[in-house]
């Protein structure tokens, strides 16, 4: 089918002008942006839900900031941490979680999410394996070299309160018998479990439809070092077993680390204000051990010391349930074009309040950031999430999470970059594995599509945009279709067995190869307390692409469903025109290339001039002399892109 007149709204659309972040004279034109759509939206959560910092450092101390989990690319089966060889990338974040609780002289403040301590969890409420080690020896190493007490506190977010883990006895019968006397007569604990909105009872829910609690994933020692991103410190799905979980964290030195201590003391005021020592049945507030003695709502953690020139930007979100609105903004949120593109229509579905709620986008700045970053790319956008779709599924159980499609913000402002030619990639994790959030990866392509029609003109308009700007793939991290090996552990992935695909858990996002966003925000709508820092070096940038992005692109576009490299039209090398006989016929010689690989055909109005030629190989037919001038059809059979070329005159 012929698209030259698609082609050619592309490519005027590709020429529009653009207001990028990069025109400034700044030097950090795209961190000052999300800062300034940040600030207008949430100015009153300044200074402990979101903040900027100078004097920071990425801290390569364990060989890189970059700590990502499995690093075993082209590598499978990848053996277990415990192993011979082991993952490289588990040992290192390992290493350098202990190393840094070590280093603690006052505080050691952590985050995570739990899960249901129930039969056939696929994780535990706290810390447990290799991750429970890590976390207690360097508690061990830090509170027998302290000459003062130091202050422990985790908060763990709980999908099911009721049904967390007991934090007395995980303390008591687990971190202190480890740690032993001595060690642990230096150390002040305090544990919870909290859950801010619960939406598990159909008919009566607890917070409108809208489950919410701790997301965020923050490790931070006296308030001068981090170590964030994605990671739950879950053994199974991480550590144990021949199909480990990717993911990314990174680790931060400077007064970056402060925001982020800020930050948890926020969770726990809410948390020691809706303690439920009585009422261990309760569907939303906290349990916090000690029982019934006071809990500690914010640590005196000193100013962290300047340790670099790098400015970060710490942008977190309060979920549902802890604060209902910034009243000092006065933010109004825009119309959306078509809503119903963002409606789950199964029952009980989630109250959407990613997409309608004006007041919860002021006490999650963390929406307006992520899309304002996405509003800023000129060149290029990269996304490694585990999805960009939402969770439309049934949960089995006491919880019922049925959330909206897709934040259709993000994805109208990724459509409109895509319109002006802004290339885009997105590895997702592979569908039905333990970590996705859809069963097909069309869900998304077909939301995407939606919304770009709604800018270009129409659906044919938007496929080729996505033909000519997107990649999307899911995740492989080996040339394998999926993880294998027998461990003896966990599954056989040997077998045919869909929890052996690869799964991706990382939350990152590059823009224009110049700024980056790692932490626990996921792009697909979820309504949790979550935390991540943007950061804008284009080294910094360099090394994340090297290390992670372009290894995971590597192994996954074999499988990719959209992959603009490929798809474009063919390349014509060259055409040539000659006389044959008395000059009332020609011979027209084309050669061209494809970027699929596969074959191409030329074609005249209605006519086959080569039915299939090699890509780099030469098409030659006959046709007659009023052919000059007129434009062939040179079409890749592969992808069916094609290129317009005119017919040169006879020499």
């Amino acid at each position: 089918m012929r698209m030259a007149m698609i082609g050619m709204v592309v490519a005027a659309a590709a020429a529009v002008p653009s207001s990028p972040a990069s025109s400034s004279t700044t030097p950090t034109p795209y961190l000052d942006r999300i800062e300034r759509a940040v600030r207008h939206v949430s100015p009153g959560l300044e200074g402990h839900v979101w903040e900027r910092t100078s004097g920071n450092r990425l801290d390569d101390s364990a060989g890189s900031w970059l700590l990502q989990t499995p690093d075993c690319w082209g590598v499978n089966p990848c053996v277990p941490t415990d192993s011979l060889g082991g993952r490289p990338g588990t040992k290192r974040l390992l290493a350098k979680i202990r190393d840094n609780i070590g280093e603690a002289t006052s505080t050691v403040d952590i985050t995570a999410l739990g899960c249901p301590s129930v039969p056939g969890s696929p994780c535990e409420t706290f810390p447990d394996g290799d991750f429970f080690d890590a976390i207690v020896m360097g508690l061990k190493r830090a509170a027998l070299r302290s000459p003062t007490k130091i202050t422990f506190r985790m908060l763990v977010g709980a999908p099911v309160l009721s049904l967390a883990g007991n934090p007395q006895r995980w303390l008591d019968d687990q971190v202190k018998k480890t740690l032993g006397p001595r060690a642990s007569a230096n150390v002040v604990f305090q544990v919870a479990t909290m859950t801010t909105s619960y939406a598990g009872a159909p008919l009566v829910p607890v917070g409108g439809f809208t489950p919410s609690w701790n997301h965020s994933k923050l490790i931070v020692v006296d308030g001068r070092t981090i170590i964030t991103g994605g990671v739950n410190p879950f053994a199974r799905g991480y550590i144990e077993g021949p199909n480990p979980v990717t993911d990314v964290m990174m680790a931060v030195r400077g007064p970056a680390a402060r925001s982020a201590a800020d930050y948890i003391d926020r969770i726990w005021e809410w948390t020691c204000a809706n303690r439920n020592d009585l009422n261990l049945g309760a569907l939303t507030g906290s349990w916090v051990w000690p029982r019934f003695r006071d809990c500690v709502a914010r640590l005196p953690t000193p100013a962290a010391e300047q340790a670099g020139d790098l400015d970060m930007l710490m942008v977190g979100g309060l979920g549902v349930g802890v604060q209902d609105e910034d009243s000092r903004s006065d933010y109004t949120l825009s119309e959306l074009r078509d809503p119903d593109d963002a409606k789950c229509t199964r029952s009980f579905a989630d109250e959407d309040v990613v997409n309608f709620d004006r007041d919860y986008q002021t006490v999650n700045p963390e929406e307006t950031a992520l899309r304002e970053m996405v509003a800023s790319a000129t060149r290029s956008t990269v996304f490694s999430q585990q999805d960009l779709y939402g969770w439309c599924a049934s949960i089995r159980g006491p919880l019922k999470a049925v959330q909206p499609l897709g934040d259709l913000r993000l994805l109208d402002a990724l459509a409109a970059r895509m319109i002006q030619g802004v290339k885009v990639r997105v590895v997702v994790s592979t569908p039905g594995s333990q970590e996705s959030t859809t069963d097909d990866l069309r869900h998304f392509t077909d939301l995407l599509r939606r919304r770009i029609a709604l800018q270009a003109g129409g659906r044919q308009e938007a496929e080729a945009v996505m033909l000519d700007t997107l990649q999307y793939a899911a995740m492989r991290s080996s040339d394998e279709p999926q993880w294998k090996g027998e461990t003896g552990k966990g599954e056989n992935c040997d077998k045919k067995n869909t929890k052996c695909a690869y799964a991706l858990h990382s939350k990152v996002i590059v823009v224009d190869d110049q700024i980056f966003y790692i932490g626990s925000k996921n792009v697909y709508p979820s309504f949790h307390l979550d935390a991540g820092y943007f950061v804008e070096d284009a080294a910094a940038v360099a090394h994340l692409k090297a290390e992670f992005l372009d290894k995971q692109w590597r192994y996954s576009r074999d499988g990719a469903r959209y992959d603009w490299q490929k798809n474009r039209p063919p390349a014509l090398v060259s055409i040539r025109t000659g006389r044959v006989g008395d000059g009332s016929r020609v011979r027209v010689n084309v050669t061209a290339e494809t970027s699929s690989g596969g074959g191409y055909l030329v074609a005249h109005g209605n006519r086959i001039g080569c039915r299939e030629v090699r890509s780099g190989d030469a098409c030659s037919f006959e046709a007659a002399a009023a052919i000059v001038g007129t434009k062939l059809d040179v079409v890749d059979l592969k992808t069916r892109r094609f290129t317009q070329v005119e017919v040169p005159p006879a020499r």
